[in-house]
């Protein structure tokens, strides 16, 4: 199938455009820090030590993230080396050093190959830069299959296609699209766990069978 990908605006690889980005992004939807806040409390329940973000962007969810979870080391993944400058310049000496910057581009089918696994992956406001829904399970499939450790959780936050938010079907998804997309992935236990203003986090919890050494997934008990 021949897929038409939905061209982006900007070029946040250009220093001018991150900036602009940057400073307009918390303006325009100042609800993003409940969600911070949420995955922030997420990760001191859980005791999780190693947190990758997925489009990490100028660095707002690593500075709010590494200020209130102390004993976490935080990678940053984006495909803007601009996009890293700006956070490098947010974060403090200290919290510079539980960090790690990695440059590359989740399109690309080796894109999680300079990574390791992790306790909590966060991907918040940037599964649409795949520029097309229909990459969205094989990305999906990636993060289960290759990146998440036992017991681990993925929070996938983006966008929805709605008529109180965005309109675009082909860039964005509906609720049910996204929860399709994350089962064909492979995940069974998935629960939607906050959403805002057309901002929706799917939470995906990855186990461990204790009788197998092999990782799997369970829907919750009824």
């Amino acid at each position: 199938m021949l897929i038409k990908e939905v061209a982006s605006p900007i070029d946040l690889r250009k220093p001018e455009d991150a900036a602009q980005w940057a400073s307009e992004v918390n303006i325009k939807r100042p609800w993003r820090y409940a969600f911070f806040d949420y995955y922030a409390e997420l990760i001191q329940q859980s005791n999780a030590r190693n947190v990758l973000e997925i489009g990490a962007g100028p660095g707002y969810l690593a500075k709010h993230l590494l200020e209130r979870c102390p004993n976490i080391h935080y990678t940053a993944f984006d495909f803007s080396e601009a996009m890293h400058d700006l956070s490098r310049n947010r974060l403090l000496a200290n919290e510079l050093q539980r960090t790690r910057y990695v440059v590359g581009d989740f399109k690309q089918p080796d894109w999680g190959d300079p990574l390791t696994t992790y306790d909590v992956i966060i991907m918040h406001q940037a599964l649409h830069e795949l520029r097309h829904k229909a990459y969205a399970m094989d990305f999906h499939h990636i993060v289960k299959t290759t990146l998440l450790n036992p017991n681990a959780t993925y929070l996938l936050c983006d966008h929805l296609f709605a008529e109180s938010a965005m309109t675009n079907n082909e860039l964005y998804m509906s609720k049910q699209e996204h929860l399709v997309s994350l089962q064909q992935a492979g995940f069974t236990q998935i629960e939607i766990s906050l959403e805002i203003k057309g901002l929706c986090v799917f939470k995906c919890h990855l186990f461990v069978i204790t009788s197998s050494i092999q990782w799997a997934s369970r829907r919750p008990l009824a």
